[in-house]
């Protein structure tokens, strides 16, 4: 809390700058990453096609050093965590940069001597040129853009950091404290012997990953987010995995290379019309 309450601290004046007025388009094709919301050890992400790639700090844990590999935060830093990132710095030096869900989080990099390249997730909700200052007062150089905003709303970005769009992935829609797989004191991992999901009273079914370090669990939708992105000002277009085969990887990159989306009843365009 005393960290959240630093950063709030910093931003309780008024920010004044000019906004950017945008020029004209970029030409370049915005290159393809991917984003491990789940590790699988019988998948070769070496093999696979993508400029850069994201992996949960705790799956990088006695692991070799992946090729072009940025580390992720947890959601939540509690002690367990804490523990964990300080008896394991040496993972950040085989890293390209971190990824942050929450501002809070520079601090912790601060305070653990990190200088890493700092990339903020969509948890951010970074919605206009303002709120993009603010980052890169932070020094954080990239961010990735709220699913929350529309077509026209991402375009009005300035120039001053990198911009990713997630274009396929299941969006996380809660991070809990609560772990619905392994509810009872007697927790013996079990959440690391298979799948699980929440299913409404629609029949809709919501995939459920827990995390071990801290027996807190993400909830994802249960329909997968898939976009175009051509008309889109970015610099980095990120694929989300989370159950998918190596095989559907490998089709996933390809697709999004050539520009398309997938379609059906499992696949939604979020607000992207």
């Amino acid at each position: 809390m005393a960290l959240e309450q630093s950063i709030q601290r910093k931003y309780d004046t008024e920010i004044c700058f000019e906004l950017e007025t945008k020029g004209e388009k970029k030409e370049t094709k915005p290159k393809v990453n991917l984003y491990l919301q789940k590790y699988d050890d019988k998948i070769d992400y070496e093999s696979l096609n993508y400029h850069e790639i994201y992996v949960p700090f705790q799956d990088l844990i006695d692991q070799k050093q992946m090729r072009d590999c940025i580390a992720v935060l947890p959601n939540i830093i509690d002690e367990n965590y804490e523990k964990l990132i300080s008896r394991n710095l040496a993972v950040f030096k085989n890293v390209k940069g971190v990824m942050i869900s929450h501002l809070s989080q520079v601090e912790f990099l601060k305070k653990w001597g990190i200088t890493k390249k700092i990339v903020g997730d969509a948890t951010l909700n970074i919605t206009n040129q303002v709120s993009e200052k603010v980052l890169k007062d932070l020094e954080i150089e990239r961010f990735t853009l709220s699913p929350e905003l529309d077509k026209k709303q991402m375009n009005e970005f300035s120039s001053c950091l990198e911009k990713e769009l997630v274009v396929y992935g299941r969006v996380c829609l809660m991070t809990s404290k609560y772990c619905p797989i392994g509810k009872n004191e007697n927790c013996h991992q079990i959440c690391r012997q298979g799948n699980y999901e929440l299913k409404d009273r629609k029949d809709f079914k919501f995939p459920v990953v827990a995390d071990c370090v801290n027996c807190h669990t993400r909830i994802y939708n249960s329909k997968i987010l898939s976009n175009y992105y051509d008309k889109i000002e970015v610099d980095f277009v990120r694929i989300d995995i989370l159950e998918e085969t190596q095989e559907e990887i490998e089709n996933i990159i390809s697709t999004v290379k050539m520009g398309k989306r997938f379609s059906g009843e499992n696949y939604t365009n979020g607000n992207l019309v």
